[in-house]
């Protein structure tokens, strides 16, 4: 087991830091990020003495929904000399932070892994050139982390060997969820779905708002947590609909918030048309919430028994979002079995992220 490891990524996350604390539990874990919070999120973030930042500053193409790091060139790189690790765990290749981890991992001879989430579904990239650097760094690496099989099979379409990468799951607090939800089900016969997340339009909440608008029966309603680019135009498509009182948008809210969501809500929704993973569906899942999860987003493939706790849909064919949303209308919830069905946790993903540095 290699001693000292280093963690570099874009920012701390609420899903990550467990994970980052599982690890730490078993490895001399230490991670540095790019950020602490980026322009475009509102999560209250705990600090952890592991954790150092960088001196950058941060910029948010909102056209494009991409942040912008830029820090002092060769600072990270100096940061890894001092500290000298056994091995270092990037996880990504958009930041030119991540490059200067690579060229270092390079130039002393350090053990190096990739911790990666991209998938086919979500590269944007169609430009050749792009796509042989792309290929250059993720070649670059001993061995692989991913979470999810679509994940893993990006890594495969640049040449990767399989038996290098450890296919993992990317994971929430589940026992969280699982313990603040109750398992009881309404009995007045209205159907209660949610949304959580950001309102931009890759989301797909224009046509899954167009998709109810269609439905012959009214014993819904649908609550959207979250804010973003998108939500006045939403909102006046809602009242150009007459939705109203059937759609409700509560704003952003933070973890211990938004269990009361969960709680009460029968059917999650994730319309997403580019969706990397969807943590989301982790949570509605934890909670024992039924799932319409779109085909674009990688945990779907990994997270979606078809019929036992969800259905897969196509968010960009509104007659087929018309269809299963319809299904779900005539159907009963067991949240405890869906809860049961639902086994993913931190501890073991910890174990699965160690067995792929000692791999290397």
């Amino acid at each position: 087991m290699y001693k000292n490891i280093i963690l570099i990524t874009n920012m701390p996350t609420p899903y990550r830091l467990p994970l980052w604390d599982e690890l730490k539990q078993i490895s001399n874990l230490k991670v540095i990020c790019i950020a602490q919070i980026e322009k475009n999120r509102q999560w209250d973030i705990e600090s952890r003495p592991y954790i150092e930042f960088l001196k950058s500053f941060h910029f948010f193409i909102a056209s494009r929904d991409m942040p912008l790091h830029l820090s002092l060139p060769f600072n990270l790189f100096y940061k890894l000399m001092k500290e000298n690790p056994d091995a270092v765990i990037i996880t990504g290749y958009d930041a030119i932070q991540y490059w200067e981890a690579l060229l270092y991992t390079k130039l002393f001879s350090k053990k190096k892994i990739m911790w990666s989430g991209s998938t086919l579904l979500s590269a944007r990239s169609k430009n050749s050139f792009i796509n042989k650097v792309k290929k250059f760094f993720i070649n670059s690496f001993d061995t692989y982390y991913t979470y999810g099989t679509k994940a893993s099979e990006y890594i495969e379409s640049f040449g990767v060997n399989k038996k290098n990468i450890v296919t993992g799951t990317n994971t929430v607090e589940t026992e969280f969820y699982k313990n603040n939800t109750p398992n009881s089900s309404k009995t007045n016969g209205i159907i209660s779905f949610l949304y959580v997340g950001q309102l931009l339009e890759r989301k797909g909440l224009k046509t899954t708002i167009e998709a109810f608008s269609k439905l012959k029966k009214d014993n819904w309603v649908l609550n959207i947590v979250g804010t973003g680019l998108e939500e006045e135009k939403l909102k006046k498509l809602t009242k150009n609909l007459n939705l109203e009182k059937q759609i409700n948008f509560l704003g952003y809210k933070q973890k211990d918030e938004i269990i009361k969501y969960y709680s009460e809500a029968d059917i999650f929704l994730m319309p997403s048309y580019l969706e990397v993973w969807g943590l989301v569906l982790n949570e509605a899942l934890a909670s024992g919430l039924f799932c319409l999860a779109s085909k674009y987003a990688g945990s779907t493939f990994d997270l979606i028994e078809d019929e036992k706790n969800g259905f897969i849909i196509d968010p960009l064919n509104i007659d087929d979002m018309i269809y299963n949303i319809n299904k779900t209308l005539n159907m009963s919830f067991d949240k405890e079995s869906i809860k049961n069905l639902f086994t993913v946790s931190y501890k073991k993903e910890a174990h699965k992220i160690l067995q792929a540095v000692e791999k290397a």
